[in-house]
């Protein structure tokens, strides 16, 4: 925490849903960083964002438990898509979407919220490198999919006596409007027709042999279990970054930390979102 100077198209609105819960750590207690607005991302992110300490941890190849052919999302997709790929095609290669991604994109959420919340370019990479570090500590600002709040973090107090203050929670306003107006059901199909863009991405930050929806529900359900914070969050300045005085609460996620700074009224909107998205991408009876 730092003080320094839906729809017709689902997957967009995936991607949106988990943009949102991913960003608020970036722009919740933090002033605006313009110079974030014009970054260029990489075609092929690394996992620079992982620490390679993190990175042994993690397993190269897992067992698949939500192949998305047999959650909503893929059935859905299988009903809904309006792409023909040849019989021939591979199914690691993904086919061209009818519309583009861009295109669709700024139609979901209008061209005035695409130009104000969106950091579009190369969305589903910036997208899938947030999910991957969302049960992590670290993501450097380049990888963000939101452009940063303009508005600085609102606290009480100074000192021993320093807290986030209940208003802050009005500064995502905008952002947990987006959430709650998103139609899951129809990003679930969507999510399936584009599944392989998503699992290319991954596969590039590197995890030759690792299955992004399986990651996916692995960070919603880290997310699920962040406590819930109903009285103030006392914090600590000892210099120019914010931190929870609580060392428990400090030590925890990227994703739950920002969850807790959002507020509880916020942070149930988006548990309940997140419920209904993992609902959506797990195996579930036809």
């Amino acid at each position: 925490m730092t003080s320094t100077p839906t729809s017709r198209w689902p997957l967009l609105a995936m991607v949106l849903a988990l943009a949102v819960i991913g960003v608020v750590y970036f722009i919740g207690l933090q002033q605006p960083l313009t110079a974030l607005h014009d970054v260029q991302l990489p075609l092929n992110p690394t996992p620079v964002a992982v620490p390679p300490d993190e990175q042994a941890a993690r397993p190269t190849a897992t067992l698949i438990t939500n192949p998305i052919d047999q959650t909503v999302a893929g059935r859905g997709a299988a009903i809904t898509s309006t792409d023909n790929p040849s019989p021939e095609a591979s199914s690691d290669t993904p086919a061209a979407p009818s519309v583009p991604f861009a295109a669709a994109l700024e139609a979901l959420v209008g061209t005035a919220a695409y130009s104000e919340l969106l950091l579009s370019d190369d969305f589903i990479n910036r997208v899938v490198v947030t999910v991957d570090n969302l049960s992590h500590n670290k993501l450097p600002a380049r990888f963000w999919p939101l452009r940063p709040l303009a508005s600085a973090p609102l606290v009480n107090g100074e000192g021993d006596t320093l807290t986030l203050a209940a208003d802050n929670s009005t500064r995502y306003a905008a952002y947990v409007a987006l959430l709650q107006r998103l139609d899951l059901n129809s990003l679930a199909a969507l999510y399936g027709r584009d599944y392989q863009r998503f699992q290319q991405a991954y596969r590039e930050l590197g995890y030759p042999a690792g299955y992004f929806n399986d990651r996916l529900v692995d960070v919603i359900d880290h997310l699920l279990v962040t406590p819930d914070a109903n009285a103030p969050l006392s914090l600590v300045q000892p210099a120019v970054i914010y931190k929870f005085a609580d060392a428990g609460l400090e030590a925890r996620s990227l994703g739950q930390k920002l969850l807790l700074r959002l507020g509880p009224a916020n942070a149930g909107i988006v548990k309940a979102r997140l419920r209904e998205l993992r609902r959506l991408v797990t195996r579930a009876t036809p």
